[in-house]
């Protein structure tokens, strides 16, 4: 078993826990983002708010399914691209 084989088995390897780090552009959006809902917060009424929050978990709940459906599809057409690629090498060696 391949060592990255061996990482995902043992729990080591979690893609959906990785950071997006040294790209100041996430940064500036991510801090202004930030900046932008505490305002907007600010201004919400405690049952807004409350409201505003389910919504969001809400949204958060579906990125969270659509970055799992996104890495399991790219995933897919990876494995499927090597399968191609050692398939066509195999048949032109024979």
């Amino acid at each position: 078993m391949g060592k990255i084989l061996q990482q995902l088995y043992r729990g080591d390897l979690c893609p959906a826990e990785n950071t997006i780090r040294g790209n100041a552009e996430y940064d500036a959006l991510t801090r202004q983002s930030m900046d932008d809902f505490n305002r907007f917060t600010d201004k919400l009424d405690r049952d807004m708010k409350e409201e505003f929050d389910l919504l969001m978990e809400h949204y958060l709940e579906l990125t969270f399914i659509e970055k799992t459906q996104c890495f399991t599809d790219g995933f897919r057409i990876g494995a499927g691209v090597m399968c191609e690629v050692f398939y066509e090498n195999a048949a032109e060696r024979n």
